[in-house]
């Protein structure tokens, strides 16, 4: 039978409300929070279901438990290699009882996932089963144990998805929890399960993973990946740049702080061992701004700041030019730092033209030097930098040449921004929207997750964010969002009364 269409039929007499769902009802309509692209629905629209949206609910709990580290729900899952077979077993909540959210004599639960066939049990408070013909379980409560065990082979063999719970244990919210529903729903909704209640108390699962066993080694190399570690930075000798070009290290404002992902190249770049560094990731994620962070941090000039959509061309070493009398070869800042040491940043270096990027194969090699248009070969000074940035997927974009992208040193992906990064700049530069700084990021967040749930070709980053407070001093959130918020849907209609909707969650005034 088709269980995640039968969920849609099924719902408790007298109540319909999700349990632990953010108020959410049976048939709750969420089209503001998430619309999947496979969604078939005849409106378009959004919906949920309890017994989909309490099993998410619970098995959140058992998740939230084993990440935590604690005893507040008993219960574990465990997976054979493949994740062809799921064993699952939880004991129940003492207020899902006092609720009625499952009948009272229900304690604890057991699922089997093989394939297509799930047999589920219940049992007591002294562990004894429920014997009976499954018949005595109303709909809702068969359905429960399925979804649990679903959810805990989806984890299994679908990492996106399991790294998704894991966000949402650590940060419950109503649009994520729409996202986990409509997403576990699309997947699966075609999907036909044989159902089977019988005593599971003798299943063998010594074979089997389990996930609290496993978690522990996930938690320690979290807990590494995320401990402190102390850097003494050494910067250039003061004199490893003459006094004009030293006046070109950047000095930045106390707002800005450099990522700890980020501080750690530093050493690498001073003492030679990193000479050219790429940053790529999404819009709005500081990527010229941690060149700069860089070099300030080290005491390195940047020479040159390129934007590849629009300043290179073939003249990005020099050009000649005339002179009184004569045509003289006029070299850029770029040559400049590659004769005298210096760092060059190419900003989305991927959206250049391959023809304008080939001097830079040679220049990066271990013997580096560029030859110029008047036939002069300048030989790369040793405190010579490259930096460049580049976002992927975007319009406009190619991959670079594997040769060039062979040449760095360095490759450092950068996630976006933090919360707290964000709110520090937002009220850094537009000190008045300190009130309204955790509803702004909520509407960056929604936006966010709608962008990527459904691959869609805008981008909203914090520059947008930074526009929509300098602008709503003066009319307000709702109408300046209007002409700084509203304009990323690039005029679609759809997407524009989307962003509306969600705009109008959060009071502005």
């Amino acid at each position: 039978m088709n269980i995640f269409k039968i969920s849609y039929r099924v719902v408790r007499e007298n109540n319909d409300e999700i349990y632990k769902g953010f108020g959410f009802k049976h048939h709750s309509d969420v089209t503001q929070y998430y619309v999947h692209p496979n969604n078939q629905s005849s409106k378009g629209t959004t919906t949920l279901c309890q017994p989909i949206g309490e099993a998410l609910s619970l098995f959140s709990l058992l998740v939230s438990s084993v990440a935590r580290g604690d005893a507040s729900i008993d219960g574990d899952y465990f997976t054979n290699d493949d994740g062809s077979q799921v064993f699952l077993k939880i004991t129940m909540p003492e207020d899902w009882r006092q609720n009625g959210v499952i009948e009272q004599e229900i304690h604890s639960y057991e699922a089997l996932l093989e394939d297509y066939e799930i047999t589920i049990a219940a049992y007591d408070a002294l562990g004894r089963w429920i014997d009976g013909d499954m018949e005595h379980l109303r709909p809702l409560y068969k359905l429960l144990p399925c979804f649990c065990v679903l959810l805990a082979r989806e984890c299994r063999i679908n990492s996106d998805y399991s790294a998704a719970i894991l966000e949402y244990t650590e940060s419950p919210a109503a649009d994520t929890f729409v996202n986990l529903h409509e997403d576990f729903y699309q997947a699966h909704k075609l999907d036909e399960y044989e159902v089977v209640y019988t005593n599971l108390g003798g299943f063998d699962r010594s074979e089997m993973l389990s996930f609290r066993d496993s978690f522990k080694v996930i938690a320690e190399n979290k807990a590494m990946a995320k401990m402190d570690k102390t850097f003494v930075i050494t910067p250039f000798a003061e004199d490893a740049f003459n006094e004009e070009y030293r006046s070109l290290i950047p000095t930045l404002s106390k707002e800005f702080e450099i990522p700890k992902a980020v501080k750690g190249i530093c050493n690498a770049v001073t003492n030679g061992d990193a000479r050219a560094i790429l940053f790529h990731g999404p819009a709005g994620t500081g990527k010229t701004m941690s060149c700069k962070l860089v070099c300030q941090e080290i005491g390195l000039p940047i020479m040159d700041v390129i934007n590849c959509t629009e300043n290179l061309d073939e003249f990005v070493l020099g050009k000649f030019i005339p002179q009184e009398d004569r045509i003289v070869f006029k070299e850029s800042f770029a040559t400049k730092a590659i004769r005298h040491g210096g760092a060059v940043v190419f900003e989305e270096i991927n959206f250049a033209k391959p023809q304008y990027l080939a001097f830079l194969n040679s220049l990066l090699d271990d013997n580096g030097f560029v030859r110029l248009d008047n036939g002069e070969v300048v030989r790369r000074h040793p405190n010579f930098r490259f930096f460049a940035t580049m976002n992927l997927g975007y319009f406009g974009t190619k991959e670079l040449n594997q040769a060039l992208y062979n040449r760095f040193n360095i490759v450092v992906e950068l996630a976006a921004l933090a919360d707290e990064a964000i709110v520090k700049m937002l009220v850094a530069r537009v000190p008045e929207c300190k009130d309204k700084a955790d509803k702004i990021l909520g509407v960056y967040h929604k936006l966010k997750k709608k962008i990527e749930s459904e691959e869609l070709d805008i981008v909203i980053s914090p520059r947008n964010l930074e526009n929509w407070a300098r602008l709503a001093k003066y009319e307000g959130y709702i109408a300046a969002a209007e002409k700084t918020i509203i304009p990323i849907a690039k005029c679609d209609r759809v997407l524009e009364n989307t962003i509306r909707g969600i705009l109008v969650l959060y009071k502005w005034s």
